[in-house]
């Protein structure tokens, strides 16, 4: 009888601690989705705070993203690769120019631990290479196009499908020529037809620039803000930060020197070891 009693007091414990884990299941594991695309970042996106960062915003500049070791402007696939797990794993969320630009003259505020992913140029890896990456981790980005050299490299049904996937395509001019090289005129023309084409080709306003091989002179600034522009980056080293001139933003030059040491260093302080 007391054999009979004592198993059923550990039958009935079992049954409470079994529907006690049933439970708690939800609350520990979730409930998928069934979304194949959904990542750790879809995830924490939604609850990102927003903020006004205390410094700046670091502009991360890539070129090619290729196998060529000898050329600093060129980053191998592994190495960009971990780059972006770098920036998902520790929670970095990329933006896109539109709130660069709000929060730099509008005071607006970011996501914690904003940053800006651009490539210059519009390499074919770009598409075949860097695209993919991108996606995976959901992460905006901007591609700084030389419209004149694209079709060499590039189709324009597959930069529409870069922009379609959260690419933004703003303007790197026509040539890629060094602009202080050219008259007045020579650059309005240069950089107006640029965005001409852009706007055309991909139904927008394109409003932001870059400076081919970074270089520009006070006739490029007033072409630019006569022109309707809103931004222009460089490729001097440092953060974007309030207060900066418009038209002279700075970035962090990427390349196979860079490892994860020395991309957090860029990321977590303005003043980092320049190579």
């Amino acid at each position: 009888m007391k054999k009979w009693w004592l198993g059923g007091i550990i039958l009935l414990i079992a049954g409470i601690w079994c529907g006690y884990g049933v439970l708690i299941v939800p609350e520990t594991t979730g409930k998928s989705s069934g979304n194949a695309l959904e990542t750790p970042l879809a995830k924490t996106t939604a609850a990102v705070q927003m903020e006004m960062p205390a410094v700046g915003v670091p502009v991360l500049m890539y070129h090619s993203v290729a196998a060529e070791r000898d050329n600093d402007a060129v980053i191998s696939r592994e190495r960009f690769a971990e780059h972006m797990d770098f920036l998902q794993q520790r929670q970095y969320q990329p933006i896109s120019l539109d709130q660069l630009y709000s929060y730099l003259q509008k005071g607006e505020k970011l996501p914690s631990r904003p940053v800006v992913i651009t490539f210059d140029d519009g390499y074919r890896d770009t598409y075949e290479v860097v695209l993919p990456i991108l996606k995976q981790h959901g992460f905006k980005s901007v591609l700084f196009l030389s419209v004149g050299e694209m079709e060499k490299r590039l189709k324009w049904q597959e930069v529409r499908e870069m922009k379609a996937a959260g690419m933004e395509i703003a303007s790197h001019g026509v040539a890629h020529k060094d602009l202080t090289g050219m008259s007045r005129e020579q650059q309005r023309q240069d950089i107006m037809q640029a965005k001409e084409i852009l706007d055309r080709q991909l139904q927008q306003d394109t409003r932001y620039f870059c400076y081919p091989n970074g270089r520009y002179n006070q006739d490029t600034l007033e072409v630019l803000q006569a022109g309707g522009f809103l931004l222009a980056v460089t490729i001097d080293p440092g953060w974007a930060k309030k207060g900066d001139p418009q038209f002279a933003l700075q970035r962090i030059w990427m390349g196979n020197a860079v490892d994860l040491k020395r991309l957090e260093e860029r990321l977590s302080r303005e003043d980092y070891p320049v190579i």
